[in-house]
């Protein structure tokens, strides 16, 4: 059976797959609130941690939010003490979005924890399995990133 052939039998099943991720990152024992309840809250403070001070309009074309989710999203970040506005230095209309330490320490604690409660899961794995299952990840990760898909201008590998 070649590679398109196995593809189409698997195919199926990445939405299952998709559920699974989705649900591994929402039920990440032991962290905060803070960045679990919303994988795109999670996404903006990753990205302000990295990129530095953005104007809304850029993390939303970064992150490929509509700006009113987005201004929303932050509206409840600002509240919550995890991301900061201030003025750009070069012209004070313009409002640049800024990470707060609290804001670190959640992207540092939930990242943490969520290893955590993945390598929990591969443990039911042997050590070969283990390795071939992370090495294609990685794979697909790179691809997806020459790409320009998803969040990697913001998370890199």
């Amino acid at each position: 059976m070649n590679y398109i052939e196995r593809l189409a039998r698997i195919s199926p099943h990445l939405m299952v797959l998709t559920g699974f991720f989705h649900g591994v990152v929402r039920s990440v024992p032991g962290a905060g609130a803070d960045v679990r309840t919303n994988v795109v809250r999670y996404h903006i403070l990753k990205c302000l941690g990295r990129k530095g001070p953005h104007h809304p309009t850029e993390i939303s074309g970064l992150l490929q939010v509509k700006k009113n989710t987005l201004s929303e999203l932050l509206d409840r970040m600002v509240r919550d003490g995890l991301v900061k506005r201030e003025f750009a230095s070069d012209d004070r209309r313009k409002i640049l979005l800024g990470l707060t330490a609290k804001g670190r320490a959640a992207v540092k604690d939930y990242e943490t924890a969520l290893v955590d409660h993945i390598v929990e899961f591969l443990n039911g794995f042997s050590g070969d399995d283990r390795r071939k299952l992370v090495g294609s990840l990685e794979l697909l990760i790179r691809t997806l990133m020459k790409r320009g898909r998803g969040t990697s201008r913001c998370v890199p590998l």
